[in-house]
Parts: C-alpha cells; sequence; structure tokens
C-alpha cells in the first residue's frame, strides 16, 4: 500500500472516528461481547489487516485461531466471517430474515452494476427482478435448455479434438455460447464473438472490484469524488473502463437477441409476458427483464468455465478417478454412442466427481458478502445490525471433520453403497450461495456441467504434460472470483472408436 493510500486512511479513520463518536447511539446491550477477531489498530482497526490476494485462506487460518465465527473492524464498519456450515445454517437460513439483506457496496454502484439483482438490497424491488429471472430458469423450465447443452457439449469435444492445447479457450467459448443461446437465442462466430469479449470484460471488473475491502471508496464512499489523478485514486481510473463493460453487457445481448430462434429464449419468454403492455408500463417491464437476462450472462459464464476447467485439471491430476468414471460410462452408456441426460440416473460416480469439483476448488470462494438488518445474538455474541456477512465458503468446504484430506480430490465422499449419496453432498450447495440469496440459476449451471464432463471423460484420456514430470497442482486467481491459471495437460482421444464419436456428430437443423 502507497503511503499516500495510508495517510488518505488514517485521515478517513480520524473522520469517522469522530462521527462515530458523537452520533451514535449503543446499539447493543454493552455487556454482550463481539464475537472474537483480530484486535486491530486504534482508529482505523483492522483495514489494514484484511488480505491483498487470496483473502479466504487467510480467513481459514483465522477461523483455526478465533472460531467458526470471527469479527473485526475496518473503518468503524462490523465485518463478521462464518467459516463453517452450522454458523450459515443457523444464520443464513435459519434467521434469514435478518441476513438476507445485501452490502451496497460504492465501487459496485460506480461501476454501473446496480442493475443485478444479485446486489441488490434485500426487497420488493429485489423480489421482482429476481422472480423475472426464475420463472425461465426454475428446476422444471431448465429442462427445456436440454438440447442446446447436448448441441454444444458436442461442439466442444469437436474443438478439443482439433486444437486440445487451446483448451482452456474452448471451453470457456463453449459455455459463453450455451447461455448466449439460451438467454438470447444469439448464435455467436466460431472465434472472437463480441459477445463473449463483453462478458470477459466485464467479469475481469467484477472479479476484482467486488471483494469487500478491496478498494477504500467502499468504506468512504465520498471518495467517489476524488479526481482520477488524485494520488492513490487508480481506482477511478480503473473504474472507467469497468464501467463501459457492465453497460455493454446490459444492453448489446439483449438488442440483438434473435426473435426467430427455434426454441423459446428466456429473453424471448419474458417479452412474451409483457408484450401487451405501451408506454411506460412496457418500458419498465423491459427494463426488467434486460437486467435479470444480464444477470443471468454475467453470473453464468465465468462459474461454469471455472468449474470445468477446474474440472480437467482434476482429471490430470488424479487418473484414478478419471478411470473410475470413465468405467462407468462404459458400462452405463456404451461405446457406440455419447451420453445423454437420461444416462444421469445411472451415473453416480459421475455426479460425484461434479460435486467434488465444486468442493475442491469453489469459484466463489467467499460468496456474495450479505448484510445483518439489525442487531443479533449469536452463541452469547452481538452481531451488529449493518454488519458486512461474509460466507467463507472455502473454509466450510475444507472442513476435514466432514472432508477428511481436504486438498485432495476424492469423489468417493459421495459414493455410499454404490449410489450418489444426496445427504453427504448437499453441504456442496453453498457455492451458490444460502438461504433467500441462494442463485437461482444453479439447475441451468448443474446441467451444463454434467453433459460436459460426461461427455469430455467418455471420449477423452486427460493427462498432465510429460515435461511436467506428472506434476500439477491448482493455482487460482484472487479476487471475487477465483479461477484456475493457465496449465498445461494432454487430452487425446481414448480410441478409434470416441475419435469416431466427435468427428461423426454433426449439429440438429433444428438449433
Amino acid at each position: 500500500m502507497s503511503t499516500n493510500m495510508i495517510l488518505l486512511l488514517l485521515l478517513a479513520g480520524v473522520v469517522l472516528a469522530l462521527l462515530w463518536k458523537y452520533t451514535r447511539t449503543p446499539p447493543y446491550p454493552p455487556n454482550l461481547p463481539l464475537p472474537p477477531g483480530p484486535k486491530g489498530l486504534p482508529i482505523i482497526g483492522s483495514a489494514l489487516d484484511i488480505p491483498a490476494t487470496h483473502a479466504w485462506r487467510a480467513y481459514t487460518q483465522w477461523a483455526k485461531q478465533y472460531g467458526d465465527v470471527i469479527h473485526m473492524n475496518a473503518l468503524g464498519q462490523s465485518i463478521i466471517i462464518l467459516s463453517s456450515n452450522k454458523a450459515i445454517n443457523d444464520l443464513i437460513e435459519k434467521r434469514a430474515i435478518n441476513y438476507s439483506d445485501r452490502v451496497q457496496q460504492e465501487m459496485a454502484t460506480i461501476m454501473g452494476w446496480r442493475w443485478s439483482f444479485g446486489l441488490m438490497v434485500y426487497g420488493p424491488v429485489w423480489k421482482r427482478y429476481r422472480r423475472s429471472f426464475h420463472q425461465n430458469f426454475n428446476s422444471t423450465v431448465v429442462h427445456g435448455f436440454q438440447p442446446v447443452h447436448i448441441e454444444w457439449s458436442r461442439k466442444l469435444l469437436q474443438a478439443l479434438y482439433r486444437e486440445p492445447a487451446q483448451f482452456m479457450y474452448h471451453i470457456r467459448y463453449a459455455m459463453g455460447a450455451i447461455i448466449l443461446a439460451t438467454i438470447y437465442g444469439i448464435d455467436i462466430q466460431d472465434k472472437n464473438d463480441k459477445y463473449i469479449e463483453i462478458a470477459e470484460k466485464a467479469m475481469e471488473g467484477a472479479s476484482e472490484g467486488f471483494v469487500p475491502g478491496s478498494f477504500l471508496v467502499d468504506y468512504i464512499p465520498m471518495l467517489r469524488y476524488v479526481p482520477a489523478w488524485f494520488p492513490g485514486a487508480e481506482f477511478q481510473r480503473k473504474v472507467a473502463v469497468w464501467k463501459t463493460w457492465a453497460h455493454d453487457l446490459v444492453h448489446v445481448p439483449w438488442q440483438n437477441l434473435r426473435r426467430d430462434a427455434p426454441f423459446p429464449s428466456a429473453a424471448m419468454r419474458s417479452i412474451e409476458k409483457f408484450s401487451h403492455l405501451e408506454g411506460a408500463a412496457y418500458a419498465e417491464e423491459e427494463e426488467v427483464a434486460r437486467s435479470a437476462c444480464a444477470a443471468g450472462y454475467s453470473a453464468g459464464i465465468d462459474t461454469t468455465t471455472g468449474t470445468l476447467q477446474c474440472f480437467l485439471l482434476a482429471m490430470a491430476m488424479y487418473p484414478e478417478a478419471q478411470k473410475k468414471a470413465q468405467e462407468e460410462l462404459a458400462q452405463v452408456v456404451g461405446a457406440d454412442r455419447l451420453p445423454e441426460y437420461y444416462d444421469r440416473p445411472s451415473l453416480p460416480y459421475i455426479e460425484a466427481v461434479l460435486t467434488e469439483c465444486s468442493r475442491w476448488q469453489p469459484i466463489v470462494p467467499l460468496g456474495l458478502a450479505q448484510q445483518s438488518v439489525s442487531d443479533d445474538e449469536y452463541n452469547g455474541c452481538l452481531i451488529p445490525g449493518g454488519s458486512v456477512v461474509m460466507l467463507n465458503i472455502w473454509a466450510m468446504l475444507r472442513d476435514p471433520l466432514r472432508y477428511p484430506e481436504p486438498e485432495e480430490f476424492k469423489p468417493e465422499r459421495y459414493i455410499k453403497n454404490g449410489r450418489f449419496d444426496a445427504s453427504a453432498a448437499e453441504p456442496i450447495s453453498m457455492i451458490f450461495g444460502a438461504g433467500r440469496r441462494i442463485c437461482p440459476g444453479r439447475h441451468f449451471a448443474n446441467d451444463t456441467l454434467y453433459i460436459s464432463m460426461a461427455s469430455i471423460l467418455h471420449v477423452f484420456d486427460i493427462s498432465p504434460p510429460v515435461d511436467a514430470q506428472g506434476k500439477l497442482e491448482p493455482k487460482m486467481t484472487s479476487g471475487f472470483l477465483s479461477l484456475p491459471n493457465a496449465y498445461d495437460c494432454i487430452i487425446k482421444p481414448r480410441s478409434k472408436y470416441a475419435e469416431s464419436l466427435i468427428t461423426g456428430y454433426t449439429s440438429p437443423k433444428t438449433l
């Protein structure tokens, strides 16, 4: 941190401390302690203790020292970190009415992301936007999108066959294509598609900007008025770029949605519902639908892409798991066709591989920060109203009591008596959030990942590069999103029969 930034931080801390001292009314009994946590410094609290990178790892270490509910104060802002399934379930699930609000980060506002219902405060407006999305992506409706998932899983196989070294690119492209087709009915170009670029650029900004505490303006909103040339105001220069991409993410796909697609896209389903309206009423409903579609577009592309990239890494690192999955596919699917959705109930080990990929390297390790509405007591400690509440999903999914050897990739965790054990896998759903804020796109993502993983395993062998001497390790980026850094692996058809399944597939004319 630069000297200018530290001085600015100290000055802001003094101002906030004075305001706090002379304007606040104690909101809780003086004898009720706060949860344990780092003590911090006078005035600025623990603002300097917030890790600059991979914060979830540091918070997991803190949990070993302080417990699964941690409190810290940063410039007067109370921050609560929940690091266990029990704490998250007790508060976010069972006391949802007090913990369903969303932190209103100043960075999200100035970056132009207030259209996303995932970032909205809890209330009627949020419910309206979320309902618009849920109507098109609930567990019943998403099955209608399965032909698109199948189509692009097959195209992904062909891309991996032609250019296996470009697997990171091909995965992102295929996942983006699925989302664009289902939400907007848009067919993308084979390479360098503008819609994929828009999503990538917008999510790059979100990944860096949405981490609570990463930017001082989140604690001192008045800093949004500091000019870009001012020392320490580098965030303003970043915002100028990120805001443009966020705007394009909302408007460009909507303006170019395909109205004659062979199946009803989410956008067209929404338009049909309010097509009878006119004037201001139509414009209002269109804004809701446009924003809900963009929220799904932004939320889906990186999470599915990252999980599938981690899947290939896991298969290269753990050949025994890969072999078991392939043996199951051979028994259930056979050598003459590719996997289908109707195979899924008979593929418990594939289900376990998907589940373990989600646990092993969660793509959103701290979730989206929530906010307590009012003072609350938990285990004899106070959780102040207005606290930023962070879900340390990374720590919860590395509980050694629930997941022995948590750093290892072990799909067998979810197999019981030869069947997939849904009860053992249930906590993994936390990767989609918790309580009333759970991601409504989780069923869509799950369908996408299943057919992609099953198809890849059925026709390809994945192995480490020879020059790596068989050694790979998961190295993940830091930010709101934690994605795999670039790595190499070998992807080869398993046999001539597998090769014929890849090359023999042709797209149906209906898509």
